[in-house]
């Protein structure tokens, strides 16, 4: 009954008539940026040779109370009246609380899918942009063993495939991106300056090699296509001891890192580490898995061609927690915290991933900056 519930409610509301569009620019959606809420979305965009479609995970404890419907518009700031398309809808997985279905929009002519869920007392928004500047998504994606789709934008395990094409280029670029530079930094190039290793055709399921990244085209001709990075297996969290050394820099100096992992008994130097800073073992070992929590959330969050902790977004996360209001548009980002702080990210499409988020740095961060590092190490963030 929970599929019917779920389903009949969507369906209703995907005829073809006139509403207003969402100003999207004026939505708070700083719940996406929340891992304990109760609802979480994730979604792919595929082209196809009439429009295109969209592969979307609806996860939350009681699916049915929630109703939905979908909006297709121009841009993020619309304010015109806008038709919903006619779509078919096929339902993939309905297992427990999770639902995986696959939207088709044939012809269509807005550039963001706008979806809102809704309860008696509250409503949300969730937005899947359908082009990649003027170009369109690819018509190739990956599938796990099931032949399910992939959404991650990143591969933990191997035995994927890839539907769109008998023969895939790839191109295989080393993962060893520093982490994002403090938000006082000078601004540097959005574009990430990398050279490519190796490329390959392949068919059915490829071997990939973990801490790289890949970008799989149809074609050498090809001008869009899916970028995924290698992951260990029990990515996003972290277990090794060099990437828990790594993923401290936020909190230590680039000094206290490299002594750490230079040491003659690193392990020793990274628990000393927590000890001198918390004083207590109880403290140590809570801080430790605070901090490693915000690590997990950054890579689950913001992961793209590199790990989510060292994308700028991914910085501002751990250091300074979720924010309480995030406001988007088609090139801007804003987040905003109760106590005054404030922070925009620029977005760019890149040869890499279809939006790219860039700090807009400024030295009037550094008190900012420097006051709550030091609230961490203090244990009262």
């Amino acid at each position: 009954m929970r599929k019917q519930v779920f389903f009949i409610g969507i369906i209703t509301l995907l005829c073809s008539f006139s509403v207003d569009a969402i100003n999207f620019s004026r939505i708070n959606v700083a719940w996406q940026y929340d891992v304990n809420f109760g609802v979480k979305m994730s979604h792919r965009v595929v082209k196809e040779n009439e429009g295109v479609f969209v592969f979307l995970k609806v996860s939350a404890d009681s699916i049915n109370s929630w109703t939905y419907e979908f909006l297709v518009q121009d841009r993020y700031e619309s304010e015109a009246h806008k038709s919903i398309q006619p779509v078919a809808l096929d339902t993939l997985l309905d297992v427990g609380k999770e639902v995986l279905i696959k939207l088709s929009l044939p012809q269509v002519e807005g550039n963001l899918l706008v979806i809102k869920f809704s309860k008696p007392e509250a409503f949300y928004y969730y937005d899947i942009s359908l082009r990649i500047g003027s170009l369109s998504f690819p018509s190739i994606y990956p599938v796990d063993e099931r032949g399910l789709p992939i959404l991650e934008k990143y591969i933990n395990r191997s035995g994927h495939k890839w539907i769109g094409t008998d023969t895939l280029l790839a191109m295989q670029y080393t993962e060893d991106f520093p982490p994002a530079d403090p938000p006082m930094a000078d601004m540097k190039p959005l574009a990430p300056q990398v050279t490519m290793d190796t490329s390959f055709l392949f068919s059915g399921s490829p071997v990939w090699a973990e801490n790289y990244f890949y970008t799989v085209r149809k074609d050498s001709l090809a001008t869009v296509g899916v970028t995924m990075l290698r992951v260990q297996p029990y990515f996003p969290e972290y277990r090794q001891l060099g990437e828990l050394i790594e993923s401290m820099l936020y909190l230590t100096s680039e000094q206290e890192k490299k002594a750490m992992l230079r040491s003659k008994n690193p392990k020793e130097s990274f628990d000393s580490f927590w000890m001198n800073t918390y004083s207590t073992k109880n403290r140590a070992r809570n801080a430790i898995r605070k901090y490693y929590n915000w690590v997990e959330n950054a890579n689950t969050l913001f992961t793209d061609f590199k790990p989510g902790w060292k994308t700028d977004r991914g910085m501002m996360y751990i250091v300074f927690g979720k924010p309480d209001e995030v406001y988007r548009t088609g090139s801007l980002e804003e987040w905003y915290y109760d106590d005054g702080s404030a922070f925009e990210f620029t977005i760019i499409s890149t040869f890499f991933a279809p939006k790219t988020y860039s700090l807009r740095r400024n030295i009037e961060f550094e008190e900012q900056w420097f006051t709550q590092i030091a609230a961490i190490r203090r244990g009262i963030k």
